[in-house]
């Protein structure tokens, strides 16, 4: 810590002094006639204590400008100190703001009447918003714009289709942002992504996304659910955003944001019991493990026991030997790069289940991304270009 006699004063004093002796300590302390021992530390504590050059850990740095001042034109020197990584997450912080800022949509009084047994569940794989895709390398061109038209048109078209209900859950499986700081890395491993655009531009189209499903279901149901797991792409982002939906919904107890501070995110609802997982800490006969001993009570009250994850992309569906069914949700987006080059290839699709309090799943709605795109293509969305089919040399 600083030295509490160097006052920001005695500072600036000898920091206008080193700059005019060229950055030489000794020629500086004589220069205002100091110890050279009184001067360094008068120097460097200052820097550390009201964030100099040598003591800003956000990367920001100190700038001696030279003003003049009214019509005798005096010149007056002053430090001016700059902190552009702070400046860049505030910019961020406050795109989001005035995202959920944003007048929201008149929600309708519930149906006078609606189905209370069966909770439709969003199942959203993946959704890696943010991530950039160019057709000729991946077969399919994917940015931003193009994420949050389909994403929205396949909420849109799910929705609009359900019965009014008493309450339905998003289910957020993780990794909806394909990255989680300003470096466009993931925390983790720290791997660099194909990305579009600057952070603060990806948090912004996220918060508009996921306000745009809540308010939508609003229109349809009289409770909505949200369930964000985190996933290994965007596992800071998913913290943030469940915080920040129960904050912006606060005054709202139609919308509930489930804890997701844990991995494991447990719903019971009547004879039904759901746990949700990313997946990339646990998988198959480890989910059930953790579901039957963790919840061993409710695992024990109920018949029917369902396990959501995502992480791989595509569709898979255990066996009931267990004890619980493991369902694996396709993904919306397409491939990157990265996927594309490894061989992994999954369908492209976003579902809807249906479950029942009293009997389990009852239902699905599947919507794969061609029906999205012809619903784009129809409404002749400015800009929207779906991919070509891929070229193939004939002879």
């Amino acid at each position: 810590m600083a030295n509490p006699g160097v006052t920001y004063e005695q500072w600036q004093e000898a920091e206008i002094a080193f700059d005019a002796c060229h950055q030489n300590k000794a020629a500086a302390a004589r220069s205002i006639g100091q110890h050279p021992e009184t001067f360094r530390n008068r120097l460097e504590r200052g820097r550390i204590r009201y964030g100099g050059e040598g003591g800003n850990k956000f990367g920001g740095s100190t700038t001696l400008r030279k003003y003049e001042y009214g019509e005798s034109g005096d010149t007056v020197l002053e430090w001016t100190r700059t902190n552009p990584g702070l400046e860049k997450q505030v910019a961020a912080i406050k795109d989001v703001v005035r995202e959920f800022a944003k007048p929201v949509i008149k929600v309708p009084k519930a149906p006078a009447k609606f189905d209370s047994d069966i909770i439709p569940w969003f199942q959203i794989g993946d959704a890696h918003l943010g991530m950039l895709a160019h057709e000729s390398e991946t077969g399919q061109n994917f940015d931003l714009k193009i994420a949050e038209r389909e994403l929205c048109q396949a909420f849109a078209t799910m929705i609009d289709e359900c019965r009014p209900r008493e309450r339905c859950c998003i289910n957020d499986l993780g990794d909806f942002t394909h990255y989680e700081n300003m470096k466009a890395e993931t925390e983790a491993s720290g791997h660099k992504m194909d990305h579009d655009g600057r952070f603060p531009k990806m948090i912004a189209v996220y918060s508009r996304v996921m306000r745009f499903f809540v308010d939508r279901c609003l229109t349809r149901f009289q409770h909505v659910d949200v369930i964000i797991n985190q996933g290994n792409h965007s596992r800071t982002n998913d913290i943030w955003m469940a915080e920040l939906l129960r904050c912006a919904y606060a005054d709202r107890d139609r919308v509930h944001v489930l804890d997701n501070a844990g991995v494991f995110i447990p719903y019971r609802m009547g004879n039904t019991f759901v746990m949700t997982h990313h997946s990339d800490k646990a998988r198959g006969d480890r989910l059930i493990q953790v579901m039957s001993n963790d919840y061993r009570q409710d695992w024990g009250e109920t018949d029917y026991h369902y396990i959501d994850v995502g992480h791989l992309h595509h569709k898979m569906r255990s066996n009931e030997d267990g004890g619980a069914t493991i369902e694996m949700w396709n993904t919306l987006a397409p491939r990157d790069k990265y996927s594309n080059d490894g061989g992994w290839r999954a369908h492209q699709s976003i579902t809807r289940v249906d479950r029942s309090m009293h009997y389990g799943e009852v239902g699905r709605r599947v919507l794969p991304i061609q029906e999205i795109r012809d619903t784009l293509k129809r409404a002749h969305v400015d800009g929207y270009c779906p991919p070509e089919r891929r070229k193939v040399h004939t002879i």
